[in-house]
């Protein structure tokens, strides 16, 4: 495989393979993080984006970090989003954190898009996306690749809509008489309660 394979040339070849000023520039930055902001436009397809290390990487990381369980791929999810939000939205992945303590490993959420149709009360129709998601994360130990993590998405053949909506006055009147109806109701029956006990408290 490609981590055997880049193992043995790095015995074979270390004067080839290796690149003094990427090692030294790694180094320079061992214990730091990064933050990756952007957004790009998909086809309505199933398919993933993911953030791992390229082949042509492995040897300097491995002159750095001497082993891929090193390799510490703990993240936070500050938002992820497919389309505008809408009033009440929910991205279930926003605020997420993932910490490795030790070792490293290759983590995947596999996100399930709901395309969804937002209609105010006031203003333009709203078409959008919702989504779920499953997770699965396994240890270098367990598959024989680099530390990563993908989001692999799938479009949902299956539509929600929402609408804002007024009660009509009707509604509102029936409601109301209801309500009316049920304080009327509960004071009679306190009413008769009382009277009751006021009887039993003069008989004797």
């Amino acid at each position: 495989n490609d981590l055997m394979l880049s193992a043995l040339m790095q015995l074979l070849q270390p004067h080839v393979l290796e690149d003094k000023a990427a090692i030294d520039e790694l180094r320079a930055h061992v214990g730091e993080g990064c933050h990756i902001e952007g957004h790009m436009v998909v086809n309505r397809v199933a398919g993933n984006f993911h953030f791992a290390l390229t082949h042509e990487e492995h040897a300097t990381l491995m002159a750095v970090f001497g082993s891929r369980d090193k390799l510490n791929v703990s993240h936070s999810v500050h938002s992820v989003s497919f389309g505008e939000p809408f009033p009440g939205m929910v991205n279930p992945l926003d605020g997420s954190e993932k910490r490795l303590g030790d070792g490293s490993g290759f983590f995947q959420y596999y996100l399930k898009i709901v395309p969804t149709v937002y209609e105010p009360l006031r203003g333009p129709v709203l078409r959008t996306n919702q989504y779920s998601y499953t997770e699965l994360f396994r240890t270098t130990e367990e598959v024989d690749k680099m530390p990563a993590v993908y989001f692999h998405y799938e479009i949902s053949p299956i539509m929600a809509r929402f609408a804002e909506g007024r009660r009509s006055l009707s509604s509102f009147l029936t409601g109301l008489c209801a309500i009316i109806g049920g304080v009327f109701t509960v004071a009679g029956m306190v009413d008769s309660c009382i009277h009751r006990v006021s009887r039993a408290t003069k008989v004797r």
